[in-house]
Parts: structure tokens; C-alpha cells; sequence
């Protein structure tokens, strides 16, 4: 009797898969990493879709204005002049009296002395045409690092998140910086997202109110109603608590003129050379016992931005010195005292400018 063979299937759970090549498993494994990169890449596009295009959750927030102040830049025609600084600038100009006195639009910048040269420089690089004039009034604080701090610029990411696009274009930071402001603007894409599925049966009903509430009520003045057509601040032209100088610290002024301060103030002024733009730097307004405290370190500042850097300086510090009476609330700040004079004297200034670029413009 001949033996028979019999096949006998091992139980699945027994039975070993042959080895697959090498290159098959490299192969399977592949599509399954570009799948992960592919949702990871997706997820941070909604992220930061969310941080970009979603209102902004913090309220009152004085970085808010900044996109009102870039519609206002972006829409005025060429030939204007741009005014680009602090909040000297923002509590310190009558923008619509300097348009009817120089016949050129004007553009009222200014807003906080956090921001950084190079930061100023970068976000109006794009709005600029022949013809226009670039008035750079600098708080004497903000002339070299030394009392620079970069990465408070990240609040600006809070009001107004297109401003990343500046801060990471600009030689404002280094690339570290830069980095940490990235996170930031992924921190507030979470935040968003966070708040818009908490609140996402009241959003399709109309009922929700777009706010986290935390309120800056110091800067609830500083929005949109009570900015004129040029950016400028005009809330406190009604306010009576003025002359408030023996209230505020000490001015804040620069031993000297930083490299990197000079240098791209250099930049830009080539930059401006290079498409027929005016470039030219006004000193702040300060209070009378400010100057006569810091006279001696303030003059030798402007002196050593003569010798190092390459952009006419019109009038001098003590031109733009104010009476203590004229001061709002900050040593920069000029109230409804102050301000016309302070118009009236950059209109003197600036003059000669609009009838240069006037000239060029008709060759």
C-alpha cells in the first residue's frame, strides 16, 4: 500500500509571510511618509489660514490699526509723503492740514516706538513710487539696540498677523527671533481654532461675540473711529487732562548711533535713491524740561547720525522742543497745543522737498 501525502494547511495566525525585498518594504513604507508630511504640511496650512484671515480674538489692541493704516498707504496715489516713527507721530501731526498746505496726499505711519528700524523700513517698501517723500521721525531710543527688544514685536502678530511677512523679511532679528515669531503666529492660529469650535453653534446662529476678553483698557482710545483719513490719532484733541510731564519717566536716549541702526537707515536711503523716493529724517517732539535734562546727549546723537548716516536731517532737536504745556500724556506726545505748531513747523520743513520732487516729477 502505497503512502499518500497529505497537505495540511498551517492555522493563519501560525502561518509566516515569506520575506519581501528590500526595496518592497522601502517601497510601502514611502507612501505612508508621504502621506504624514502631506497632513502634517495641510494641518499647519489651516493653522496659520486661521492666525492670517481670522479676525483677531484680543481686544482693544492698538496693533489693530496697523491694517487700517496699510489700506490707507496702499490706496493713496503717488506723489504722497509717507510719515514713518512712533507714537510721536501717531498723537503729533495733523495729517489733512499738511495735505492742504503741500497740495500731496499724506500717510501717517506711526504708531509705536517697539518697532524696529529695519521693521519700518519693510512695510512700506512696496507702497513707494517716484515722486514720493519719505519723512522717518525716530524717538531717540530707538536709534541703536540698546534699549531694543525684538521679540515684544511678536505682539504685534495679536492685532495685526500680516505683519509676519515684514518681521521675517526685514533685518529686524536674527533668525532665531524670526523663528519664535513663527510660533507665535501658530499659537494664534490654535487659539482661534480652539475658540471657533467652542463657539461654533453660536457662529452659524449670529450670536457669538468674536472676543477671548481680555481687554487692554489703556488702549481702547487707540482704533479705528478715532483715526482721520491721514492715520491719525485725534481722540485726545478732546481730552482735558493735558501737561502731564511731571508724570512720565525720564526720556530714553541712545548713547550713540548704532552700526546696524546706520546702516539700514543707509539701505533704505539707497533703496528710496534707486526709485526717485525722498528720504528724510525730522527729529521727535520732546517737552522742554526733557531737552534741557538730556541736551547735551541728544545734540551729539543727531551729530553722529550726520557723520554716519546718508539722508538729510531737516531742522534740529531744539526746533521741535515744546513747552511742557503742550505735552499729553508721554514726552513724545503732543496735545491740542502742541500738535499744530508741530505741523506747521514740518510743513516749513518739508517744503523745499515737495517743490524738489515737483521738479523732477515735471522733467
Amino acid at each position: 500500500m502505497s503512502a499518500s501525502t497529505t497537505n495540511v494547511t498551517a492555522p493563519l495566525h501560525e502561518q509566516v509571510l515569506p520575506d519581501l525585498p528590500l526595496s518592497s518594504r522601502q517601497h510601502l513604507r514611502f507612501p505612508c511618509s508621504l502621506t504624514a508630511i502631506a497632513l502634517f504640511v495641510l494641518f499647519h496650512l489651516i493653522v496659520f489660514g486661521f492666525a492670517l484671515a481670522v479676525p483677531t480674538l484680543d481686544d482693544p489692541n492698538c496693533f489693530g490699526i496697523l491694517k487700517t493704516k496699510h489700506q490707507i498707504l496702499e490706496s493713496t496715489p503717488s506723489p504722497k509723503i509717507v510719515l514713518i516713527g512712533g507714537s510721536n507721530l501717531l498723537f503729533g501731526v495733523d495729517g489733512p492740514a499738511m495735505e492742504q498746505r503741500l497740495h500731496r496726499p499724506v500717510v501717517n505711519m506711526g504708531l509705536c516706538l517697539m518697532f524696529t528700524l529695519p521693521y519700518l523700513f519693510e512695510e512700506i517698501k512696496g507702497s513707494l513710487h517716484r515722486g514720493d517723500i519719505v519723512v522717518l521721525s525716530p524717538e531717540y531710543s530707538i536709534l541703536s539696540s540698546q534699549y531694543e527688544n525684538t521679540l515684544v514685536m511678536a505682539d504685534i502678530l495679536d492685532g495685526y498677523p500680516r505683519a509676519i511677512e515684514w518681521m521675517l523679511t526685514s533685518n529686524c532679528c536674527s533668525v532665531d527671533q524670526k523663528w519664535k515669531y513663527v510660533l507665535r503666529l501658530r499659537e494664534e492660529g490654535f487659539d482661534k481654532i480652539n475658540y471657533t469650535f467652542k463657539h461654533l453653534s453660536k457662529i452659524f446662529t449670529g450670536r457669538c461675540v468674536w472676543t477671548d476678553g481680555k481687554f487692554h483698557l489703556p488702549m481702547i482710545m487707540i482704533n479705528d473711529k478715532n483715526l482721520d483719513k491721514c492715520g491719525d490719532l485725534t481722540w485726545h484733541l478732546h481730552q482735558q487732562h493735558d501737561a502731564n510731564v511731571d508724570k512720565v519717566n525720564d526720556l530714553l536716549v541712545c548713547n550713540d548711533v548704532g552700526d546696524v541702526a546706520a546702516s539700514e537707515m543707509n539701505k533704505f536711503a539707497d533703496f528710496c535713491n534707486a526709485r526717485g523716493v525722498q528720504f528724510v529724517l525730522i527729529p521727535p517732539p520732546v517737552p522742554h524740561v526733557m531737552y534741557e535734562k538730556f541736551e547735551t546727549k541728544i545734540n551729539q546723537l543727531m551729530e553722529q547720525c550726520k557723520n554716519k548716516v546718508r539722508v538729510p536731517i531737516l531742522g534740529s532737536p531744539a526746533r521741535y522742543v515744546f513747552p511742557d504745556k503742550m505735552i499729553f500724556d508721554h514726552h513724545y506726545h503732543l496735545n491740542k497745543l502742541g500738535r499744530p505748531i508741530r505741523t506747521e513747523r514740518l510743513i516749513e520743513d518739508l517744503q523745499p522737498c515737495v517743490s524738489q520732487s515737483d521738479t523732477a516729477l515735471r522733467q
